[in-house]
């Protein structure tokens, strides 16, 4: 773990211990959170490097705001597992009733954290952090409806629901130092989600274990790719999103439809519209008038 991530980790903590009464309840926001340190804390360092990019020297004040960011996004991912009902292995599943006690109190902690800090524009800060939360909660009203089943309508709801959290850390950040930031930044990061969540699209068909989306009767670009093949191969998931195959005739045909998935292209159109969005993105940050060594540290979002 970085020395950033470090500081991430106990700021968190420091923010439950001080704002948070109940003793249960510190104890799950602070499990849940070393359960997502796994993943690192993407969200933080993004409203951290967005800050620094633009000159803010307020370092030590900026941490909180973006630890209680990254609660805000661990809050969403919460909601979205419980909502979905599709990961049982993650830990907050075992318990949903608390874990839907503990995103709630995730989402106050974090304007509650902004509104305190000491940084200027932090009200600003806050508009921003609802605008793009309210955004973002538009786009997993349209997941959970499942009514996405054409490109335009997916990546449509991809750029609401994932690209509006990114949004929400970049600005967040960048407003904090100064009203007139750069306008790329209200571009580029909405494609940083979109291009994260075609990684998740690509890496939950690669594999029949853990968290699948087929299996799970989820729309992804792949699978509606899939979904609109001509001829008879894809009859069967077909068949299986309108409801008229069972998950075990599905996991019968694994072989088969792996091969399918490889050989239909659904893979490689992915992989394409993709590239198509991460040439956008850079595009974008080659405009940035900031240190090139941010630019570089931006690039590594768009892989």
């Amino acid at each position: 773990m970085t020395s950033v991530e470090d500081r991430i980790v106990h700021s968190i903590n420091w923010i439950v211990d001080q704002e948070i009464q109940q003793e249960d309840l510190k104890e799950t926001l602070k499990k849940y959170v070393a359960a997502q340190s796994a993943k690192g804390f993407p969200f933080a360092e993004l409203t951290i490097l967005h800050y620094q990019m633009l000159n803010g020297s307020e370092l030590g004040e900026v941490i909180p705001v973006a630890a209680a960011i990254e609660l805000l996004v661990l809050s969403f991912d919460i909601l979205d597992d419980v909502e979905d009902g599709d990961d049982d292995l993650k830990l907050w599943m075992q318990e949903p009733s608390v874990a839907l006690n503990a995103s709630t109190a995730m989402i106050f902690l974090c304007v509650h954290v902004i509104r305190k800090s000491k940084l200027q524009n932090k009200e600003k800060a806050v508009s921003i952090l609802l605008d793009y939360a309210l955004l973002a909660i538009n786009g997993q009203h349209m997941d959970l409806l499942g009514h996405c089943r054409t490109e335009q309508d997916y990546l449509e709801m991809t750029l609401k629901k994932s690209g509006a959290l990114v949004s929400l850390a970049c600005l967040s950040g960048a407003v904090l130092v100064r009203d007139d930031y750069p306008q790329e930044i209200r571009q580029y990061p909405k494609f940083i989600g979109l291009i994260g969540q075609l990684n998740n699209d690509l890496s939950d068909l690669k594999t029949w274990e853990g968290k699948n989306d087929l299996l799970n009767r989820k729309m992804s670009l792949p699978i509606i790719y899939l979904l609109h093949l001509d001829g008879n191969d894809a009859d069967i998931i077909r068949a299986y999103y309108q409801g008229t195959v069972e998950k075990e005739e599905l996991l019968g045909k694994r072989e088969q439809i792996s091969k399918l998935i490889i050989e239909s292209g659904a893979l490689h159109y992915t992989e394409i519209m993709k590239k198509v969005y991460q040439q956008q993105a850079k595009s974008l940050l080659d405009k940035l008038d900031v240190e090139r060594k941010y630019i570089h540290q931006l690039s590594d979002y768009i892989i």
